[in-house]
């Protein structure tokens, strides 16, 4: 179990990763979306805690939704004028601010989707202009261990504090916009433009995270694991499939 804890996570991420370098920022940005941490470490708190415990963080994690939407708008509107430094501590105080105002929220998962769904439709009205990238954005070198390591490190410490936590917390830990920092201060160190534009697939790859959660914390409560995982994985490719084509026609 630990092995499958330590290997899992990263190994989406690099998935992830080796798309972007073949489709570009913009589709990595929309490919952070989805629940790439969330989704182990739900799967983990399912099997060492017990579906009810993993169903309550499904809704932590879809509220912590909206403060990563709030970072990424928040980095979106500064990375126009400042470095990639200022913008990094205007995001990351952006999403713990609302992780904050929301963690004592206790509406039902139902409430928490709507809210979600109408934050990041907002989020999405309210992003400034980008641009794309003028030229392929190159990978610094470390970047792919970085985002692996990382990833690696939050499943470990969420499924290993979540007893601590306690259900919402860990859920809502689980949406640090770890990767998204990452990617956005690589890009916004050599195209700053490009580095909304790569922010906005983020928020829009959101959809099919919001999607997966829901399903996930209804069917765990009334079906086995496994099948509550797949119905979410199902919901969340639909999800994604249509925000894609709402990509394509942005672009």
């Amino acid at each position: 179990m630990l092995l499958f804890k330590i290997l899992l996570a990263p190994l989406l991420i690099a998935a992830v990763t080796l798309a972007g370098r073949k489709w570009g920022p913009a589709v990595a940005g929309w490919l952070l979306g989805l629940p790439l941490t969330s989704g182990p470490v739900l799967l983990f708190l399912a099997l060492e805690q017990g579906p009810q415990f993993a169903s309550q963080a499904a809704r932590g994690c879809l509220l912590g939704l909206v403060a990563w939407a709030a970072f990424t708008i928040a980095y979106a509107y500064c990375c126009r004028k400042w470095s990639w430094l200022v913008s990094t501590i205007f995001g990351w105080m952006a999403y713990f601010v609302v992780a904050i105002v929301l963690l004592p929220m206790t509406m039902n998962v139902v409430w928490a989707f709507l809210l979600v769904i109408v934050a990041l439709v907002a989020t999405l009205v309210a992003f400034p202009p980008g641009a794309p990238a003028r030229n392929k954005v190159l990978e610094e070198k470390n970047e792919l261990w970085l985002r692996m390591i990382s990833a690696a490190v939050i499943v470990l410490a969420l499924t290993g504090l979540a007893k601590l936590l306690g259900p919402t917390k860990s859920g809502l830990l689980t949406t640090v916009p770890a990767y998204s920092t990452i990617l956005a201060v690589f890009t916004h160190h050599q195209q700053p433009a490009a580095a909304i534009t790569v922010l906005k697939g983020v928020v829009t790859g959101l959809f099919t995270a919001a999607i997966f959660f829901l399903v996930l914390s209804l069917a765990l409560l009334r079906l086995g694991g496994v099948t509550a995982f797949a119905l979410a994985a199902v919901g969340a490719l639909v999800m994604q499939i249509s925000t894609l084509m709402y990509l394509r026609r942005s672009a």
